[in-house]
């Protein structure tokens, strides 16, 4: 956990060419330069992301914010490749910028970024550091089966979608709660599109052997602290002997029954497969059949809340109409117990729109931005939703909001300079965005193919 985020840089120089964008990169220790088209620039890499043992990011600082390289270091193959989420882009750039859900799991502060230290797992350590003792500090293997997962889950299970719970006790996880004190889980009803890099929460649980037990958890096999355990062992407490149709066991149990698999989301690294098979065969790829809560909030209303917010961010996420109309009917049919909820309203305005029904969809993103009017990502759905219904300058007033809220968001950029027709005014807006970061390539390639003035 500790090498969870950190400042040590590659020692190495290196190249490679993306193929679909036809964009070279070059390494020069902390040095990383992307050129494409003639255009070329180059970033100083702030923090290494990852321990390493698979692969390892970096991070560039840009503007006062944080943005991730778009190239990563891969142990697999000695070599450098995209990271993960770059890999077809059509035109990579420095410019995915690194939220909050990535400092929470890298890192022990927004503010200044540090490795993950004691308290994300023990808690806050004012009271021990001056009285140590076992009573005022979080010992995880003490507490009940759901907030000593807990302490686990709240990095090691992504599943398909995190919902914030509003209103909850916390505003963030803390140790010795569970996790759904701030977040809900939402997971498929069984494994689609094969493992994910973050799953090994819920490939444990579809384990026979945790199943069967129901004592199975992180720590029977992972020790946090000191020399690691022997998995094997671990292992023989259950199964102290083999059947005469085993195979003489030359290696370890986790060697055959927990191998090393690709994952469809961690660029080209492999992980462990939690799920214990009997017979190790492929990944699971089957359709998904659904979606439900890892663990339910204690309130009903506040887990049909969740399910519907799931629904609908991964049906845009997956193209799917189907789980985009499900979460719909779930949010309306609980919306009148949350009606200043800005991600129920938000989620319903985004579905309005889909749907066509431009003026009501307006109308409910109104009401979302009312609710949290300090989000830029808000004003930008609003202001999608605005053009939508044909009311260009309240789109136009929307986005520079947007803008002024978060100056780096690009995106907000590209649509107010796509809602101009005059070339000037589009001009305008893109050198707006450069006054931010100079070096964007895909700003640079923009200006380039607008008359000049």
């Amino acid at each position: 956990m500790g090498r969870s985020l950190g400042f040590v840089m590659p020692n190495a120089t290196a190249r490679f060419r993306h193929q679909p964008s036809e964009s070279q990169f070059f390494v020069d220790r902390d040095m990383q330069t992307i050129r494409r088209g003639g255009l070329e620039a180059s970033y100083g890499m702030q923090f290494s992301i990852g321990s390493g043992t698979h692969a390892q990011g970096y991070v560039v600082r840009i503007g006062g914010q944080l943005f991730q390289s778009p190239i990563a270091a891969y142990r697999r193959f000695s070599s450098w490749n995209m990271a993960p989420g770059y890999e077809a882009m059509a035109a990579p750039d420095f410019n995915r910028p690194v939220t909050k859900e990535c400092l929470l799991c890298h890192s022990s502060g927004e503010a200044k970024p540090a490795p993950i230290g004691c308290e994300r797992c023990h808690g806050d350590a004012t009271l021990h550091l001056t009285k140590p003792s076992r009573l005022n500090i979080v010992n995880p293997v003490r507490l009940p089966r759901p907030e000593r997962d807990s302490v686990c889950e709240q990095c090691h299970l992504n599943g398909e979608a995190r919902v914030e719970n509003p209103g909850s006790q916390f505003a963030a996880y803390r140790p010795g709660k569970v996790l759904e004190d701030a977040y809900s889980v939402l997971v498929y009803d069984r494994a689609a599109g094969g493992l994910k890099v973050v799953s090994h929460v819920e490939q444990l649980a579809a384990s026979a052997c945790q199943r069967a037990t129901g004592k199975l958890w992180c720590g029977t096999c992972h020790r946090p602290h000191g020399q690691p355990l022997n998995v094997a062992a671990q292992c023989r407490v259950c199964h102290g002997s083999l059947s005469a149709a085993h195979p003489v066991a030359k290696t370890a149990c986790q060697d055959c029954h927990m191998p090393q698999r690709t994952v469809r989301d961690g660029g080209h690294t492999a992980f462990t497969d939690h799920r214990i098979q009997r017979r190790a065969g492929d990944a699971a790829n089957a359709a998904p059949q659904g979606l439900r809560l890892w663990r339910s909030p204690a309130n009903a209303d506040m887990s049909q809340r969740a399910l519907g917010l799931a629904y609908v961010s991964v049906g845009e996420r997956d193209g799917s109409p189907e789980f985009i109309n499900r979460g719909y009917k779930l949010l309306a049919d609980v919306y009148p117990k949350f009606p200043r909820d800005a991600g129920v309203l938000a989620s319903l305005g985004m579905v309005l729109f889909v749907k066509n029904q431009y003026d009501d969809a307006v109308k409910v993103l109104r009401a979302a931005v009312a609710a949290r009017p300090a989000d830029a990502p808000l004003y930008e759905k609003l202001a999608v939703v605005l053009r939508g219904a044909g009311q260009t300058i309240q789109a136009e007033a929307a986005l520079e909001k947007a803008i002024a809220l978060d100056p780096a968001r690009e995106t907000a950029y590209h649509l107010l300079a796509d809602l101009h027709r005059d070339p000037a005014k589009k001009r305008a807006v893109v050198e707006r965005y450069l006054q931010f970061n100079r070096q964007s390539l895909i700003a640079r390639e923009a200006l380039a193919k607008l008359p000049r003035p």
